[in-house]
This record gives structure tokens, C-alpha cells and sequence, in this order.
């Protein structure tokens, strides 16, 4: 829990987040829900490595959040189709693929998560799901999410957005919301 101090200006965030840690009490979805910039991704990540790190090496634990190659973590962010294949915003940015229609979270990465929360996990207690800007979810997406929300035994659901009224409301009352 020591890298919360890398995190300003969101005592209250931090609070919540710290006290289920201590607590042992970490519900299964949480709702990170503020502006742009304010420091969601970089809590969520602070947030996961708590979690993931315990019983581990905390440096090669780090690694693997960092570089996004942790077994036991999915993070989804929308994406576009292109050619028929899914491909995320981060990738159409740095290939400078332009697109006329926003990304979105489709049914496609709401199957993916199923299946990888069907899986054991490899090395801690938990999956951990992060949906980064989950306002952007199709309806098709935001159903099957109920769905696995109200199923959920093994797996941590940690959703990021700066709309949470674009989500179902069911979707929302399933969330512990951590306001920033």
C-alpha cells in the first residue's frame, strides 16, 4: 500500500481504496468515477499491485502491471473494428489509423473476459478486470456485463469512466463508486 502516496489530490478515493485493503472487505466491481486527468488509471493500478503483490516479488509484480503482462490481470479499453479484427485505441493512435466512428466496448471483450474469469487464477486470489472508459460500452456489451457482474465469485471488476450515467443503472448499483 505504499505507492498510494504517489497519488495527490484524492484523499477520498485513496481512503476507500486503503480501508478494503486493511479490511481484508474488497467487493467484487468498483466504479472509479471522475474527470480526465484526475489519476483513475494510475489509482487502479496503485490499487491492483496492492492486491496482486501479496505473497509475491513486489518488483516483478510491478513488471508485470506495468507492462501489462500480468496472467492474472485483463485491461479493456474501447476499441474499432477494422478489417473485421478488433483493434484497440491505443494501437489505431500509434499506427495513426483514423476512424469516422467513436471506439467502443463491444460483445466481442465482454466474451473475452468470461473466458479469461473462467480460468483460474495463476498467481494470486483474484482476476482483476479493468475497463478503461466504460461509458463507451454498446448495449449488446452492457448486457452480457450485467450479466457477469452478478456472477462474479472469483474475479475483481475495477471500471473507469468520466460519464457513470451512460451506464446501466443496474450496472452502477453493482459498483462500489470511488469518486475522483
Amino acid at each position: 500500500m505504499d505507492d498510494f502516496h504517489t497519488i495527490y489530490g484524492q484523499d477520498l478515493a485513496i481512503e476507500i481504496l486503503k480501508s478494503a485493503i486493511s479490511k481484508g472487505h474488497i467487493p467484487p466491481a468498483y466504479l472509479f468515477s471522475g474527470p480526465e486527468g484526475v489519476g483513475r488509471k494510475k489509482t487502479a493500478k496503485v490499487f491492483i499491485k496492492s492486491i496482486l503483490e501479496k505473497n509475491q516479488d513486489k518488483e516483478s509484480t510491478k513488471r508485470k502491471i506495468e507492462s501489462n503482462n500480468h496472467p492474472d490481470l485483463l485491461w479493456i479499453e474501447p476499441s474499432y473494428i477494422v478489417q473485421g479484427k478488433s483493434i484497440s485505441q491505443e494501437k489505431a493512435r500509434s499506427e495513426s489509423i483514423s476512424m469516422k466512428s467513436p471506439p467502443q466496448i463491444r460483445l466481442n471483450q465482454i466474451k473475452e473476459i468470461i473466458e479469461f474469469l473462467g480460468k483460474k487464477p495463476f498467481e494470486s486470489e483474484k482476476s482483476i478486470v479493468i475497463i478503461e472508459d466504460i461509458e463507451r460500452i454498446n448495449e449488446s456489451a452492457s448486457n452480457a456485463l450485467l450479466k457477469t457482474l452478478e456472477e462474479t465469485n472469483t474475479g475483481l471488476f475495477i471500471l473507469i469512466t468520466q460519464r457513470p450515467e451512460k451506464l446501466l443503472s443496474t450496472i452502477r448499483s453493482r459498483c462500489q463508486i470511488v469518486p475522483f
